[in-house]
């Protein structure tokens, strides 16, 4: 029942690659003062180097809240090219030909124009994909070029969206399944705890003031939560 607690629990955290990044760069500060114990300081450069290595791995890949997604758009700019080209479709060709031909208005537009541009981003997908699949099968060949046009810039938004998804879902993936730069990293972090209780074994909560977890999800919140609802309140002195 007790091996857990010598288990590196740095493998165990859920946080994305920002926080991650965030959470070893304040126990690299709080190494760095000449007051820390020397054996402390003496595990800095190891932390910095797995720091280093694990930022550099961050370049290109999609954080937590969906940024820094090199050569890739992000939903909102994906969606603001989609919307101008519908725009654009509605002055030049859609509007010239719903004068003549009103009835296809509903076709293109159910809920107006502003219900493909105005959107909310729960309907965005839905709509824009009927609107896209009727400029690719309108007998008018303009509009089916549109149409082709359209299908890209969906495709984009699309992949943006689904992109956006992944990074939230990162938050709940441990350190684990984040690479083998996020693992080092975990280990540095892990020497430098096991460290930092030999230098305070003495007074062994001390360990704790390296690391920031706070801003960390806490693995135990509703237990801990829970538990504090249990305990008795002590009566007032009389």
């Amino acid at each position: 029942m007790y091996e857990e607690r010598y288990d590196n629990h740095f493998r165990r955290l859920q946080a994305s690659r920002d926080a991650f990044a965030a959470f070893a760069d304040y126990t690299a500060e709080a190494l760095k003062p000449a007051a820390v114990a020397k054996l402390l300081r003496d595990e800095r450069p190891a932390l910095l180097a797995a720091l280093t290595a694990f930022r550099q791995g961050l370049s290109g890949r999609t954080s937590g809240s969906g940024q820094r997604q090199s050569g890739t758009q992000t939903e909102d700019q994906a969606f603001a090219a989609l919307k101008a080209q519908v725009q654009a479709t509605d002055k030049k060709l859609l509007a010239p030909r719903l004068y003549d031909h009103p009835t296809e208005r509903p076709l293109f537009y159910p809920d107006k124009l502003s219900g493909l541009t105005q959107a909310p981003k729960s309907k965005r997908l839905t709509r824009l994909t009927a609107y896209v699949e009727q400029l690719e099968t309108h007998a008018d060949a303009a509009l089916k070029a549109a149409g082709a046009q359209a299908r890209l810039l969906l495709t984009a938004y699309t992949t943006a969206t689904a992109a956006k998804h992944q990074g939230a879902k990162v938050l709940k993936d441990t350190i684990s399944a984040l690479g083998p730069e996020a693992l080092a990293l975990a280990d540095a972090l892990w020497a430098v705890h096991c460290t930092a209780l030999y230098v305070h074994r003495q007074e062994p909560a001390k360990a704790a003031t390296y690391f920031d977890y706070d801003t960390l999800p806490q693995r135990n919140a509703r237990r801990t939560v829970a538990r504090a609802q249990a305990q008795p309140t002590t009566p007032a002195a009389g």
